[in-house]
């Protein structure tokens, strides 16, 4: 990471996402959630003299817990009290919320927001955040908007990109591919070359690397038509890239270890992963689970299909008040300071790890920083570029959850050798409509 960015790139993800935000509500029959968040005349901060009002706040990001002492020093009226979420507490925060015994506050995936509203677990808190637009991207506000409400404040995004140990494509003399077609060439060449290194690694449980390049191929798991969901698991671009990795998969040129486990992180610190297509906040990880391959790698743009420039996305999160919030406007105060304040953006960056969704972190100096991992690259200027390039297509919609697990547990059976990838997409696509239909929401065929 090295030399300062001022000027924010153009971004160009919108105009689907804008789309099926103005009409999610009418599909999901879903509108604005809470009496209070219209009226403004309750949530505001406590009076002077009053006891101060406490917020609840759930999230996940490193180095929360500084941001929130430095919130409670400086705003004695808003007191925030911060729980560290791990394992399930995901799932606890849907139950908490219908119990109405949730936090005030939470971190969410963009793409688990849009059950969220249906589901009326999130408030609408348009009034308090709509002059922070101006400070996001985009791509980033859509996210967190349906058919003209806020729902929450952006948190980050995942644009993607490829590491690659420039070391062994170096020893092997392949160039670093620029499209799919080189790539599968120099995974073809990189292994008749070492049988015990590959080009990458195929993790059947890992959805978002799948995603990224559907996102990349113009894709989407979903769509509106009408006042109807499409679904389109198995869409054209889908089966461009199941092919791709069926090839791959096929002539044995990836590895098919779960990611995040001691057995992938041995093969990434042993060299025989030779590449790793992933989302910006990658690098810390490897980082920290392979710090003996320090000065090894660098960053590239993902390849491109053929006549194409279009990279991906994996998506981002956003901080939401919940339904049962009795003060929103100060949750949403505090929301507000922690994802766009000036002063927050360094550490969001740097502790955090977070690849900025706003404009001013997209200035900071923190994010354009050399990185001794890398070789000294500047590796955020690949990631920016990245998100520059990302097609306007995808589209989060309800019933996420379902869709991932159902597309994983077919992926599970393609590396198991019992089915194709274009098979797991269709098996995948018929339970997602299927589920969809009997949640009562219409579906599109």
């Amino acid at each position: 990471m090295a030399a300062r960015t001022t000027t924010p790139l153009g971004w160009r993800r919108t105009t689907a996402a804008v789309a099926a935000a103005a009409s999610i509500a009418a599909l999901a029959a879903c509108g604005s959630t809470g009496d209070n968040t219209a009226s403004g005349e309750s949530g505001g901060a406590a009076d002077a003299g009053s006891d101060p009002t406490t917020v609840e706040f759930w999230g996940w990001v490193p180095g929360l817990e500084d941001l929130v002492a430095q919130w409670n020093d400086e705003n004695p009226d808003i007191q925030v009290n911060f729980h560290r979420m791990t394992g399930d507490d995901g799932q606890k925060v849907e139950a908490a919320v219908d119990a109405g015994a949730g936090p005030d506050l939470v971190q969410l995936s963009t793409h688990s927001l849009p059950d969220y509203v249906i589901q009326k677990r999130v408030q609408d808190i348009t009034e308090y955040v709509s002059g922070d637009e101006a400070n996001y991207t985009p791509a980033a506000w859509a996210s967190v908007t349906f058919d003209g409400h806020v729902y929450g404040v952006p948190q980050g995004i995942g644009p993607t990109g490829m590491m690659y140990r420039q070391d062994i494509l170096d020893q092997y003399g392949i160039p670093v591919p620029t499209t799919w077609d080189e790539y599968l060439q120099a995974a073809r060449d990189l292994h008749a070359a070492n049988p015990d290194v590959y080009i990458a690694n195929l993790s059947p449980g890992e959805i978002g690397q799948w995603m990224q390049e559907v996102q990349q191929a113009e894709g989407s798991w979903y769509g509106i038509d009408g006042d109807s969901w499409t679904v389109g698991v198995n869409d054209a671009a889908s089966k461009q890239v199941a092919e791709r990795w069926q090839t791959l998969l096929d002539e044995g040129l990836v590895t098919t270890e779960l990611m995040w486990t001691p057995e992938y992180w041995s093969l990434v610190n042993a060299g025989t992963i030779a590449t790793i297509s992933y989302a910006a906040w990658f690098p810390n990880a490897l980082v920290e689970n392979a710090a003996d391959t320090s000065g090894l790698w660098r960053v590239a743009p993902m390849p491109t299909p053929a006549g194409s420039d279009n990279q991906g996305d994996s998506g981002g999160a956003a901080v939401v008040v919940l339904a049962g919030a009795e003060q929103p406007a100060a949750a949403a105060a505090f929301a507000s300071w922690l994802n766009g304040s000036d002063e927050t953006q360094e550490a969001l960056i740097v502790d955090g790890g977070l690849f900025p969704s706003t404009i001013n972190g997209l200035a900071n100096p923190a994010l354009m920083e050399a990185s001794d991992f890398f070789g000294g690259q500047v590796i955020n200027e690949v990631f920016a570029e990245s998100a520059a390039k990302t097609p306007a297509t995808w589209v989060d919609g309800p019933d996420y959850g379902t869709a991932q697990t159902a597309v994983l547990d077919e992926f599970a059976k393609v590396v198991a050798g019992s089915e194709t990838f274009v098979e797991a997409l269709d098996n995948a696509q018929a339970a997602v409509v299927a589920d969809l239909e009997a949640r009562g929401l219409s579906v599109s065929e």
